[in-house]
């Protein structure tokens, strides 16, 4: 049997292994700068994206000669409807910025997959694609180890979860195994591969078993178990066995490693409600989210800006994912988007079966597309219990798998094809022309959306050393490069607002500059992004802080935009604290008490919250609630590691500071 990733005649064009070069340049760019995004740093996942648009304006730079040539298949079909429906939701979505980012970010996939079928020798490519991707896999589960052994952290990378790190090594290391499978015999090239696919073998499955996530090793065994019941009858069983070896010997000396922790972790998945509660806590209050809206969706990315108020108390979690992407896709796209998602996954299944029973299928063919296979399937069952589709690096390899699969499909299984020629029907002047209009949409959008992003990261830091005008500045650049986010606009406001603080009370024309600016990047916030809690809490200690340049009314527009902040997020501790404060002040301890006493039940991870606990604590003592004080003044003392004086005497008014 000869050792293939992808059967397919081979020649050095520049077709063939030249743009096979470039796509595995680009790619690879693309895929460093994905595992760095985390959806946290937005310049990183513009910049991948910037690179996927250079790669797919390549491509289509390359169609005008050969023309191209788009296959009507389960997969194609499929594939579009669901990218189009993530675009249609964006109508509706109350954030089209997280919305639009999101639709390149969830739909990473999908723009992969049609640059590999769109590419004009794409069965030349994942060859040295996913070589690449396999190199840079080995990076990362080398780091994944070096993690646990000798950090005695959690293996999981560049991500900031380690079943993240797992199930993209899962997605990686499967289509790798059938590989290995294939690597038998005397031949040269047959041994070289064993002897260099075995030990990378190992070191995947070792950093998988590690992160000891069930839900992951839940996905990987299923995906296994399917790959080798395809591959049983062509493979060798000496190479069944020494495979098996290979995975074993990983999970075995990992769980060693760990004292037993995995066959502890994997014990409990006969027991899974009562093995991980909050994440049936979390379900359970998601799907109530989606009951209040479950035909058409509240915005694709938007899940948690809306997720706050349902929120259980015993809820630890981050509050971005529902952990559970059919669910979560449900709820921010709708009916019609996960019923799409999900044909999508039956598309690929009958894509699969019909290319392994077609009767001129070879068994090089079988084994590769059974580890592609195997690969997906593993992340469809571990989705179900996170949330592997807004993993963009996880989201670009899905792309690579599926596109190879299909391409191996299409090899074999004839397909309706809608063949575009340009040639035919314009000038090579113009069609370029078009494409670069086309590319340069994207590549502004990407270069304005991470240019942004990097403004507003700068800004921070200047407003850290407290170089206002400096800061200013950069706040305002970024905003008119992306003038439907709201990050640049608070974290601007915020800036003022601090700023007032530090001018001397005679500077009145400055002060009312300075407020009435803050106030108008508040509106244009409010008007980019409703559902952030942090808005309305800065607006609110904006009034508080100025009563002067408020008016009379301050206490009462403090109080409601604190009010509001709370309905966002009720456990915005610090718009509780601000709020609570107020109304002590105002004398108003019943209502004060009734909304310190609103966030208590929390799960809070951070020790800010020792300032609200503190101020509850004092309520509570002027409630005459004596020992529940004591109770909340132990806790402090536990927190701070030092004895708590209870608060005393009298709260002063922001004009008295």
């Amino acid at each position: 049997m000869r050792t293939t990733v992808f059967p397919g005649k081979r020649n050095f064009s520049l077709n063939g292994h030249g743009l096979s070069f470039l796509y595995g340049l680009l790619f690879a760019a693309a895929f460093v700068a994905a595992l760095f995004f985390n959806g946290i740093r937005i310049e990183f996942f513009a910049l991948s994206m910037a690179l996927l648009v250079l790669l797919f304006f390549a491509i289509l730079w390359r169609g005008y000669d050969h023309g191209m040539h788009i296959p009507a298949t389960p997969m194609t079909i499929t594939l579009t409807l669901f990218w189009a429906w993530l675009a249609i939701t964006l109508l509706w979505s109350k954030v089209p910025y997280v919305s639009m980012v999101n639709f390149w970010w969830v739909g990473g996939a999908v723009f992969v997959f049609w640059l590999t079928t769109l590419a004009p020798a794409r069965r030349h490519l994942f060859s040295g694609v996913y070589l690449a991707i396999l190199a840079i896999g080995l990076v990362l589960a080398l780091f994944g180890i070096y993690q646990q052994l000798h950090l005695d952290v959690k293996a999981q990378s560049t991500f900031l979860t380690r079943n993240s790190h797992a199930a993209l090594m899962c997605l990686i290391v499967i289509p790798a195994s059938s590989l290995f499978l294939q690597a038998h015999g005397s031949a040269r090239t047959a041994v070289w591969t064993s002897r260099l696919l075995g030990p990378v073998l190992f070191t995947l499955y070792f950093s998988i078993a590690l992160t000891s996530s069930r839900g992951v090793t839940l996905g990987l065994f299923m995906g296994l178990a399917v790959m080798v019941a395809t591959v049983f009858r062509h493979v060798p069983r000496p190479r069944l066995v020494v495979f098996a070896a290979i995975v074993m010997a990983a999970y075995l000396i990992a769980n060693i490693s760990l004292k037993g922790e995995i066959a502890d972790r994997l014990g409990t998945l006969m027991n899974l409600p009562s093995a991980d509660p909050a994440r049936f806590l979390i379900w359970e209050r998601a799907w109530r989210m989606l009951m209040d809206e479950p035909w058409w969706g509240i915005g694709l990315g938007t899940y948690w800006l809306h997720w706050p108020p349902y929120r259980h108390p015993d809820d630890a979690s981050g509050g971005f994912y529902a952990h559970n992407d059919y669910l979560q896709i449900w709820i921010e796209t709708g009916l019609p988007g996960l019923l799409l998602l999900l044909a999508v996954y039956v598309a690929v299944l009958i894509t699969f079966v019909r290319l392994v029973r077609h009767p001129r299928v070879s068994a090089a063919e079988i084994v590769t597309s059974a580890g592609l296979f195997g690969g997906l399937l593993a992340i469809a069952v571990h989705t179900f219990f996170d949330f592997d589709l807004y993993i963009y690096p996880i989201q670009l390899v899905m792309g690579l798998t599926l596109a190879q699969l299909h391409t191996m499909y299409l090899a074999r299984v004839q397909a309706p094809v809608i063949a575009v020629a340009p040639a035919r029907r314009m000038s090579r002047r113009a069609y370029r022309g078009i494409g670069l209009l086309v590319m340069l949409l994207p590549l502004f959008y990407f270069a304005a959306l991470g240019g942004s992003a990097m403004l507003t990261y700068k800004a921070r830091e200047l407003v850290a050393q407290r170089k206002w005008v400096e800061a200013s500045t950069a706040f305002s650049h970024a905003a008119r490069l992306m003038p439907t986010s709201d990050l640049a606009l608070i974290a601007h406001a915020d800036m003022l607002r601090q700023a007032l603080g530090q001018l001397p009370p005679g500077s009145g024309a400055d002060r009312r500059t300075l407020y009435r600016e803050a106030l108008a990047l508040l509106d244009d916030a409010e008007k980019a992004n409703p559902l952030r809690s942090q808005l309305f809490f800065i607006r609110g200690l904006l009034y508080h802080q100025v009563p002067d340049l408020t008016g009379p009314d301050w206490a009462d527009r403090a109080a409601h935009a604190y009010a509001t902040a709370l309905k966002r997020d009720p456990m915005a501790f610090w718009a509780r604290e601000a709020y609570g404060g107020l109304l002590l002040w105002q004398g108003k301890l019943k209502l004060a008490k009734d909304v310190l006493e609103g966030g208590i039940d929390y799960r809070y991870t951070t020790g800010a919250v020792v300032g609200y606990y503190a101020l509850l604590a004092r309520a509570r003592r002027e409630a005459g609630e004596i020992e529940r004080a004591e109770t909340l003044e132990k806790k402090i003392s536990e927190m701070t590691g030092r004895p708590v004086k209870p608060l005393t005497g009298s709260l002063i008014s922001p004009r008295q500071k």
